[in-house]
């Protein structure tokens, strides 16, 4: 008679200890993530001014509930049950895991650029008048994609042939992996730190006061703890044991979840700021005129092709994101007397001069 120690021993038929933190974290900051872009996106209604910033967030943030439905996959004991030692797995949860750990990793790479994409594309919006910061801007943003598909095919590509990625058992040869995941984690953190540096650069070089300098500086640097939990994955990659990935990937795993979402989080918070200042301002929205600014008499320093009215409604439609304001002009929105005058886009024909004045 077979006795049960006789038996080999799975895991048992439960979610993981690890993994059961791992969903919840997951579950709350892509929640998390979803009011903040929801919240973005109703700041925008308001004058239906959707661009390439938003979108780019909301395509992260579709990207972010895709990792969130693989990682709740990838814990269900019947489907992989992830976070256990590797050795009480069956072929075919070994098989499950590591398909839906590489579609994951795919997700999570285009949902990280997404996020970083938006916040270029923000401050090619607000700062669009400076010639050679759009190219910079530009110049990041094809580092953004390239590093993105460079991730992305490594991560297919890193086993030969592919099938091996997922076909336990299968003749194959490998890369490195846990290089090639510090690399790219290195890669993105230096693009994170350059997004962050010129932000912060374009911000003190603005003709605002201290305080207000002080106070769009600090939204601006939300993004830092994008790069702290990016460290903090670094660190726990170092440490991952290929042959046990299963068990140890889990913490990683973690802190890849915070990165991205907090990623998504953070490009949002300048347009959530702008949200919450106009709605404590009684819906109100900080532009040149309700920060007491008035047109004053054509003198050739600014053009604007419309009429009087039409003006009038411009400024007061227009957006202020964290005290920057743009629509059909650009101008700097300054609540403490500074004055700054408006430069017009090229889109808009010449006809009339206006000038911001204190």
């Amino acid at each position: 008679m077979s006795t049960s120690s006789e038996t080999p021993v799975l895991h048992p038929n439960a979610v993981s200890p690890g993994f059961t933190k791992y969903d919840i974290v997951a579950c709350v900051l892509t929640f998390v993530a979803a009011v903040c872009v929801a919240l973005r996106f109703a700041h925008r209604s308001r004058n239906r001014d959707y661009a390439l910033d938003d979108w780019t967030a909301l395509a992260a943030l579709v990207y972010a509930v895709g990792v969130l439905i693989g990682t709740i996959l990838i814990s269900i004991p019947s489907i992989a049950g992830a976070g256990y030692h590797i050795t009480t797995y069956t072929v075919a949860q070994l098989d499950n895991y590591l398909k839906l750990a590489l579609a994951t990793d795919v997700l999570y790479n285009f949902s990280v650029a997404g996020s970083k994409a938006s916040i270029v594309f923000f401050y090619h919006r607000i700062f669009s008048i400076d010639d050679h910061f759009r190219i910079f801007m530009r110049i990041i943003l094809v580092l953004i994609v390239g590093n993105c598909l460079a991730a992305t095919l490594g991560l297919i590509l890193s086993d030969q042939p592919v099938q091996a990625q997922w076909n336990v058992g299968m003749p194959y040869t490998s890369i490195n992996d846990r290089a090639f995941w510090t690399s790219m984690a290195v890669v993105n953190i230096v693009l994170d730190m350059l997004i962050l540096g010129i932000a912060q650069f374009k911000v003190w070089k603005l003709n605002m006061s201290l305080r207000r300098k002080v106070l769009v500086s600090f939204v601006f640097m939300l993004g830092a703890f994008t790069i702290i939990t990016s460290i903090l994955r670094i660190v726990y990659l170092l440490v991952v044991d290929i042959a046990d990935l299963t068990y140890t990937l889990t913490t990683a795993g973690i802190w890849t979840n915070v990165e991205m979402n907090l990623s998504t989080i953070c490009a949002c918070a300048p347009v959530i700021y702008s949200f919450v200042r106009i709605k404590t301002n009684g819906g109100r929205s900080t532009t040149a005129r309700s920060a007491g600014y008035k047109v004053g008499n054509p003198n050739g320093i600014i053009t604007i092709g419309s009429a009087k009215g039409m003006i009038r409604d411009r400024f007061n439609d227009t957006e202020s994101e964290v005290g920057l304001s743009y629509s059909a002009y650009h101008n700097i929105d300054e609540e403490d007397g500074d004055s700054h005058s408006l430069k017009a886009m090229d889109r808009i024909h010449v006809k009339r001069a206006f000038q911001v004045s204190s």
